[in-house]
């Protein structure tokens, strides 16, 4: 990586819901509190509440404290009828973060593909790419989604030789992670193997 690269890090929530087993006796505060824990949890009848204490959803195009959206959150953790219900009533579905990341790169960190369908269908930008150049093509390789990587590629076409902001494509980024599901993949599709010796991620 080169040193402008920043490595941004993204809370993951329990795909449960959220539900922990409290110490007996002890009361667990709870966690949805605001549109952002409301999405992150798809609690879509305590968003609607939010909403409607708002006003009609201003809130909902307004990043966190730390410049998260709440469609991010949704995306995150694979709610699609929380990510359609943001963007109908204000979410705007290409909202970046203080990392330039979108909905969509988030829902590729853990592979939401019917979020990332409520995304696109609603005016995604399938190439929009972050600080570093990051593609949603490029986070699902990072992170092992190679199903969301198919998916994104084969039904809207998505950019899978696309490079980042140091040169490197999703190929290289499999090979680095030894992923081998996604390097056979992208050899199917004919990824690029000539630009395949970059040396910048050893």
């Amino acid at each position: 990586m080169s040193s402008s690269s920043r490595v941004v890090e993204i809370e993951v929530v329990v795909a449960d819901g959220g539900a922990r087993k409290a110490a007996e006796g002890e009361k667990q505060p709870d966690p949805v509190v605001n549109v952002y824990s409301a999405a992150a949890y798809g609690d879509l009848e305590r968003l609607r509440r939010f909403v409607e204490l708002d006003g009609g959803g201003a809130s909902l195009a307004v990043p966190d404290g730390n410049g998260y959206h709440a469609l991010q959150w949704a995306a995150l953790n694979n709610y699609p009828h929380v990510a359609l219900y943001i963007i109908e009533h204000g979410g705007d579905v290409n909202a970046e973060d203080n990392s330039q990341q979108t909905a969509l790169h988030w829902a590729a960190v853990r592979g939401a593909t019917a979020t990332a369908d409520v995304l696109l269908e609603n005016g995604a930008r399938l190439e929009a790419a972050d600080v570093n150049g990051y593609r949603a093509v490029h986070v699902a390789v990072q992170y092992g989604q190679t199903t969301f990587l198919h998916h994104i590629v084969s039904k809207y076409g998505a950019d899978f030789e696309a490079l980042d902001n140091d040169g490197r494509s999703s190929l290289h980024w499999a090979a680095y992670k030894g992923n081998a599901d996604t390097i056979r993949l992208l050899l199917f599709m004919d990824a690029n193997q000539v630009a395949l010796p970059y040396t910048g991620l050893l």
